[in-house]
Parts: structure tokens; sequence; C-alpha cells
């Protein structure tokens, strides 16, 4: 990155709640406890205002039910044969257990595909180089698609169930929480709708105006000051001369007291134009929409919206650097398999001080962001903590982050459960 320790961009969702209206009457059990061995085919979908994410968790052994894939739990897997798996299961899996919103069908697409490894808590990436066997592998498959409409209830129909197996297990995930469900043959269909709230897509506010104070003038008598400075000038050459008038000391004297009714004649000078000073509550309350601002982009899958985005947040050498910082992020999504959504931004402490020779500020701040990773069939509350250093400065009539440097991070994990990379 260009900017040193750029800042790293973060997220994920909230709690457990009750099912919303529309919904079919299925059981909703826990989720499994980690570690806890998963059923050999299982399915997921991640809901928020602005995508739909289906995924697939199955082993290879599993598909072959299905796909002749001449597989045995012995069989190797090497990279390059696990690469020739992807197009087949990813084409097989598009068909399958369709969603609708209002009898209209989802236009899913695949988004990745990850071959895994079950550990003491959930699962890892196989890395790419490594070879491993059938039996210790498994698959997750992601197809996604713009949310519509978010307050729309959805259906899907699951059409991939095991013959040894007389349900499978579905959990859906939004901001409020996870639930859980079993589908059978007899019973394949779910309805369920996203609990967001009434602004769930509602982008964050701008920031406060620019507030700039008017110049300072200076009220300057110069009918006075001329008067004053004749007086003084006579009134020196007198003590110098030999012979001292009082004719002339008089006049001196009366030009002297002449510069006080002057006054009134004056001219206003304008001093130096200032900038009214921000406090640090002034602070919190510009760089918390920037800062969400920056979050929201990752809403969008357009680079042209999220540059869009960026540039009412950011602008100079921040706006480029965090842009990059953006893609690489998404982009990382691919090899570890994760989905994030921040849903709260705190800043809980900012210091400022002032830019010499221009208008704007620095600031030194301390914020938080949380929300919910889901990948694989499990999901973790997160909160990661930042310290860094902002230049905010004005850029065409608005507050705009011009620099950032992040000095530290901290990422507030339950130790029992495992922890899935977030953006940072």
């Amino acid at each position: 990155m260009v900017i040193s320790k750029q800042l790293c961009i973060l997220t994920l969702f909230t709690h457990l709640a009750v099912i919303a209206s529309g919904e079919t009457d299925q059981t909703i059990g826990r989720e499994a406890e980690p570690g806890a061995d998963p059923a050999t085919i299982s399915g997921s979908l991640y809901l928020d205002p602005w995508q739909i994410e289906k995924e697939f968790l199955l082993t290879p052994l599993a598909l072959q039910e299905w796909l002749e894939l001449e597989l045995q739990p012995d069989s190797l897997l090497s990279p390059k044969h696990r690469k020739s798996l992807k197009p087949v299961i990813g084409k097989f899996l598009a068909a399958r257990c369709p969603v609708s919103i209002r009898d209209e069908p989802v236009p899913f697409t695949l988004d990745r595909i990850n071959f895994i490894q079950p550990d003491s808590l959930e699962f890892t990436p196989i890395s790419p180089d490594q070879t491993v066997t059938v039996a210790e592998t498994w698959i997750s498959v992601v197809f996604s698609a713009p949310q519509s409409d978010h307050r729309q209830a959805l259906q899907l129909i699951w059409d991939l169930m095991p013959q040894a197996r007389d349900s499978v297990t579905i959990k859906v995930a939004d901001p409020e929480g996870t639930r859980k469900f079993e589908l059978s043959r007899l019973n394949p269909a779910l309805n369920v709708r996203g609990r967001f709230p009434p602004n769930a897509r509602t982008p964050p506010p701008l920031p406060p105006s620019i507030v700039d104070s008017p110049p300072s003038l200076l009220t300057l008598p110069w009918m006075s000051v001329l008067l004053l400075a004749a007086a003084i000038l006579w009134g020196l050459r007198l003590l110098h001369a030999r012979k001292r008038s009082l004719l002339r000391m008089t006049a001196i004297i009366l030009i002297g007291l002449g510069a006080i009714p002057a006054s009134a004649i004056s001219i206003k000078v304008p001093l130096k134009n200032t900038w009214n000073a921000v406090s640090n509550t002034d602070a919190r309350e510009i760089l918390d929409p920037l800062i969400r601002r920056i979050y929201h982009s990752f809403n969008y899958t357009n680079q042209e919206q999220q540059y869009e985005e960026l540039s009412l947040a950011a602008s100079g050498e921040a706006l480029t650097p965090i842009f990059l910082e953006l893609q690489r992020t998404l982009r990382s999504r691919e090899r570890d398999g994760s989905r994030v959504r921040v849903n709260a931004i705190k800043i809980s402490a900012c210091t400022v001080s002032d830019l010499k020779e221009r208008p704007g500020f620095e600031a030194l701040c301390e914020w938080q962001a949380s929300g919910r990773v889901g990948h694989w069939g499990h999901f973790h509350d997160r909160t990661n903590s930042y310290n860094a250093t902002f230049i905010i400065e004005p850029s065409s009539g608005a507050w705009k982050i011009t620099r950032l440097d992040l000095h530290s991070r901290e990422r507030n994990s339950d130790p029992r459960q495992s922890t899935p990379r977030l953006p940072e």
C-alpha cells in the first residue's frame, strides 16, 4: 500500500432473534458446537440488505451420489485434480436448490469454491500446493446474487437429499443472528424472511458542514494616527530647537487633542483568514460518517460505485490507497471463504490538533468495528479495535480524509471459537 499501514477495512452481523413472519413452520435448533462432526451435506443462506449467498457444504464422496467422480476414501486429490473438479461441481450445483422471491427465480452466479479440511474447531482451507485424501476433504461452494428487495420473503427448495439421510440442516444468517432448519424429502421448502432494520440500505449521513469563521477585521483610525504622528514629529523637532515658540507648542497640543475626535474616521483592515477550531467532540461527529462511508462501500460490487462512495469520504493521497485496499480485501474472500459485513462502528476516543498553515485538523482516534463472520456453515461475532491518525481537510466544500496512518489493531474474539480472517 502507498500509505503506511493503511486503514484496514473491516466488518460483521449481530444477535439471535425470532423468526420473521412468512416463514415455514420448521424446527429451529441450536447451532452445533464447534468441533462437532457435520453432516456430509448441509446448506447455508447468508442474507443481508445488499446480497444473498447460498452455500453448499459437502464431501466429495457425498457428491458421487449424483456425479461420477470415480473417487475412493483413500484417493488422492492433488492441486491439479481439485482444479479440474471445480467446473464440474460448480456446473452441477448451479441448477440445484433454487431460490425464488415472489415466484421469480433468484439469478445466482458462482462466487467461489473452496476445498477445506476439518480441524479441532471447524474448517481450514487446504493449501493450494497440498495433496490430500478424499476422506479428509470437504467442499464449500458459494453462489451469490444481488438482493433486489430485502423486505420480501424468499423460498428455498432443497433438492439435494442424500439417500442415507432423512433430513438436511439449513442455516440462515441475517443481521439478527442465525437460525437452523431441518428440511426433508416430504418437506423440502423453506420460506424465510431476512430480519433487517428499516434503514438497512440507507447510506451513512454526510459529515457536518464546514463552518468558516468570517475574516477578522482591524479598525484603523487612520486620521487619528496621522494627527498623532504629526504632533509627535513636530514636538521632537521643537525640543531640539534653540528657541521654543509658545505658538508652536500650542499648535502641537491642539493637533494631539484633535486626534481624539478624529478616531471616528477609520478604515477596517482584514487580518489573515482563520478557521474555527475543531474540538474533540466535533472531530468525532465529522469522522464517524466518514469511517462509516468507507465500510459502506463494501456493499457495492461495481468498482465504479465503490470508488464513487469512497470519494465522498476521502480525497487526495488517501483515496487511491484506500480503494486499492478495498479491492485487495474483497479478493481475499476467494482465498479464505469468509463473508463479512460491518454493522456497528463506535469511536471511543479522539484527540485533535490543528494543522499548520492550512485549514483542517489532525485526529488521533480509537474506534471499534463489529459484526458477524460467516463461512463454511459457521458464524462468529467479532469486534476489532483500531488506533489511527487521520488528516481531515476541506475538499470541494466538504470534510474528507486526506491521509490515514493505522498504528494498531486488536481483534477481540471468543477463544472457544475459531478465528477466520476478517478484512483488515
